[in-house]
């Protein structure tokens, strides 16, 4: 199991990591922190304001890692924190037993806590917090879906004709007019779909008074743009598009579960890490298949997790914090907050209702 991931399994449970470094853990200062002295794995504090600066490790059995651990953690020393520091190493047990007695030694010698875990305890413990965290309150929503389409204004494309021909109903050849390909035409039909802005009836495709609304609401630049999908979504349409979102009709409706499950990722993952590209790290490729219970490779999960974030920079969900290493991070506006617990509350709901218990009027 490599580092990355018992980081992420250890963190995501306070409590035992607790347990592990004789600490109690009040707050996660910070997580791969950057400093001109080496990142520190995570930065750690308690109720009365102790910061507690940890190196991980997995096996520490050759000469090179053990002196790499040691001159981490000296070099630590050198970063400034309020409040009082102190040092801990946090390495597998499963290191050779002559390596052990190294580690203690130089624990001794420089006043710096030596703690283990077991790899294999950890193994079971990411297992357990895969299920944990991919539970959605009781209720089995499908797993997100990739599609290729990029940006929900691209809608304007498959609703512009019923606007050009004045026409509430129209057939598959004259909707899909626009487009050069069946596969094409598909995926823009998925997500019109999706929000609810036509209904296929007898091979038809039928406004719906949603889809009335978009239109309605038009850009007007969209006239005269020789690129219809460039044009941006107008307020009204972001409205109506959150008003679909949030209504709570989850069935067949892949495009609002995957912005579900992406709003749950950035909970999972605390919004540190956003692919930039299509090669990305296998342990945060494995967190997020394990998350989603897909098998993806990573040029495809990349795609899904650019084209969910579009989807939620265009609704005003979430904003993106820009860097210049393989991952930009993610916060929730204070919309995303709203609609992520709207979902919350909305498949809460659903859940006490399937669960109502009848035995009290027996």
């Amino acid at each position: 199991m490599i580092e990355s991931l018992v980081q992420w399994t250890l963190l995501n449970n306070s409590d035992k990591l607790g347990e592990m470094l004789n600490f109690n853990i009040n707050k996660i200062i910070a997580r791969e922190y950057t400093t001109k002295f080496g990142r520190i794995d995570f930065i750690l504090a308690n109720n009365n304001n102790e910061n507690l600066i940890v190196e991980l490790e997995t096996e520490l059995n050759t000469k090179s890692k053990l002196n790499y651990c040691f001159g981490q953690i000296l070099d630590y020393r050198n970063v400034e924190l309020e409040g009082e520091k102190s040092y801990c190493i946090l390495y597998a047990e499963e290191t050779q037993t002559k390596q052990k007695q190294k580690i203690k030694e130089f624990g001794e010698a420089n006043n710096i806590s030596i703690k283990t875990y077991s790899l294999e305890t950890v193994k079971s413990l990411y297992s357990e917090t895969i299920e944990r965290l991919s539970l959605n309150v009781g209720l089995a929503l499908p797993n997100p879906k990739n599609y290729t389409i990029c940006y929900l204004r691209w809608l304007n494309k498959i609703m512009k004709t019923f606007l050009d021909l004045n026409k509430d109903i129209l057939t598959k050849e004259t909707i899909a007019i626009p487009f050069t390909s069946n596969t094409n035409f598909s995926c823009y039909e998925r997500i019109a779909l999706d929000f609810e802005l036509f209904i296929i009836r007898d091979n038809k495709y039928v406004l719906t008074d949603n889809g009335k609304i978009f239109i309605e609401n038009m850009n007007p630049l969209i006239n005269s743009a020789t690129n219809i999908p460039s044009v941006d979504l107008t307020n009204e349409q972001k409205r109506l598009l959150l008003k679909v979102l949030t209504n709570g009709i989850w069935e067949n409706k892949i495009h609002k579960v995957n912005i579900y499950w992406f709003l749950r990722f950035i909970e999972v993952t605390h919004g540190n890490w956003l692919p930039k590209g299509y090669d990305f790290e296998k342990s945060k490729l494995d967190i997020v298949n394990g998350f989603f219970n897909v098998t993806y490779k990573s040029r495809t999960m990349y795609e899904f997790l650019k084209w969910c974030s579009n989807y939620c920079i265009e609704l005003g969900l979430i904003e993106i914090m820009k860097s210049t290493s393989l991952y930009d991070q993610i916060t929730l506006t204070p919309l995303g907050i709203e609609v992520n617990n709207i979902f919350s509350m909305d498949l809460t709901l659903k859940k006490s209702r399937m669960n109502l218990n009848f035995k009290f009027i027996e």
